[in-house]
């Protein structure tokens, strides 16, 4: 029996503008030259653009990824002050690289920038190779972060493409379809490595996605200022800012819990027990918090709390309790709240045996050394300024 023929799979690569060239490598270096000169020009002054340390560069493109520059600048400076050469982070305990982190989120990306850093140190290496090979065996260094150290410290002419330097080129290359989509993105990495200025591939790279912050943004992009314009078939359609499509964004679910901050003892002697999370854990491993979990719809707020008094100190109770306030913050698609108590006990009760890694009861200046989630920290700061 005759095989009915498989129809060809239309979205094997995307679709595009009519009318854009049919090979990206016809636009360079027409598209590349303007960049590179309009980039050395209006350049941002950014602490990681006054080197060509390997290092410091690789930091800031850790700290860059899902976080603004105004964020990254202060934290920057901190963590090379801490941490000046990548043998120094290597010799650092991994609690005191949190700590540094803090604040910053995503907090994976420290522990593999420490675990990539101890790798290179074992291995004799006091600075990140010119080897794309042996960079991509590291934790954490995906293609583009690999790409951005070698262009900018090495001078290797490697493409990039992050949100700001994809939105540019979809927007030159006319793709109308979504850069999350694995073709889409395969093609588009193929036509970034085409466009690479191999003169000067640290400016051109850098410029890509200083075009995208500062210019073609994703709403009213400034087309009339853009040196790409030239070239940019999404800019001749009138409607730039349609380029490229976007996924749905999954809706926004909201959760509440309750977070016990239990104290014991009083004055200059009070301490708090706090737990610290699994190195397995997918969110905040290796962190510490109060304990806390989600309420039921059912639940009242001392109900909860008194559920998760239950499941820590079965045959204890605390002396008393009180509110303290709330906590919100927000985690990809949740939206949380925390309700904070306060729950003081007599002595130093074990809790009993939890998913975490382990916990102890700790001293203000204790808590300050130890590495805590941004809405954590903000837990602290409210129970701990509280008047008793």
């Amino acid at each position: 029996m005759a095989r009915t023929p498989r129809e060809p799979n239309r979205l094997s690569s995307p679709r595009r503008v009519a009318g854009s060239v049919d090979d990206p490598a016809e636009l360079a270096p027409a598209v590349s030259r303007p960049l590179v000169a309009w980039f050395k020009k209006t350049a941002r002054d950014l602490p990681w653009r006054q080197t060509k340390d390997a290092y410091r560069i690789w930091v800031s493109e850790v700290m860059l990824q899902q976080t603004q520059v105004k964020t990254v600048i202060g934290y920057f400076h901190a963590f090379l002050d801490l941490f000046p050469t990548m043998k120094a982070l290597a010799a650092a305990p991994e609690e005191k690289v949190l700590r540094a982190w803090e604040g910053l989120g995503y907090y994976r990306r420290a522990r593999n920038l420490h675990a990539a850093a101890k790798m290179l140190v074992k291995h004799g290496h006091d600075n990140l190779p010119p080897d794309p090979v042996l960079l991509s065996t590291l934790p954490g260094m995906g293609e583009y972060t690999r790409n951005a150290v070698l262009s900018q410290a090495h001078g290797l002419a490697l493409p990039i493409i992050e949100a700001n330097s994809q939105r540019v080129l979809c927007r030159i290359l006319g793709v109308q379809d979504d850069p999350a989509r694995g073709p889409v993105k395969k093609w588009l990495w193929q036509s970034a490595a085409k466009l690479v200025c191999h003169s000067d591939p640290s400016a051109y790279n850098q410029a890509l996605m200083e075009l995208g912050a500062l210019v073609c943004t994703p709403q009213k992009p400034g087309c009339l200022i853009c040196p790409a314009r030239p070239w940019c078939s999404a800019s001749k359609t009138g409607e730039p800012e349609s380029i490229p499509l976007k996924s749905e964004r999954p809706a926004i679910t909201r959760v509440w819990e309750v977070c016990m901050a239990a104290c014991s003892g009083s004055g200059t002697h009070r301490c708090w027990l706090l737990f610290r999370r699994p190195a397995t854990a997918s969110r905040w491993a290796g962190l510490w918090e109060f304990a806390h979990q989600p309420m039921s719809q059912r639940d009242t707020p001392r109900d909860a709390l008194y559920s998760l008094i239950q499941q820590l100190f079965p045959s204890d109770k605390p002396v008393e309790t009180w509110n303290a306030g709330k906590v919100q913050h927000a985690i990809t698609r949740y939206q949380v709240k925390l309700r904070v108590e306060v729950a003081q006990w007599e002595g130093k009760p074990a809790p009993q045996l939890t998913e975490h890694d382990a916990w102890a009861w700790l001293s203000p200046a204790e808590i300050a050394t130890l590495p805590l989630s941004a809405p954590q920290r903000r837990v602290w700061e409210m129970v701990s300024a509280m008047p008793f």
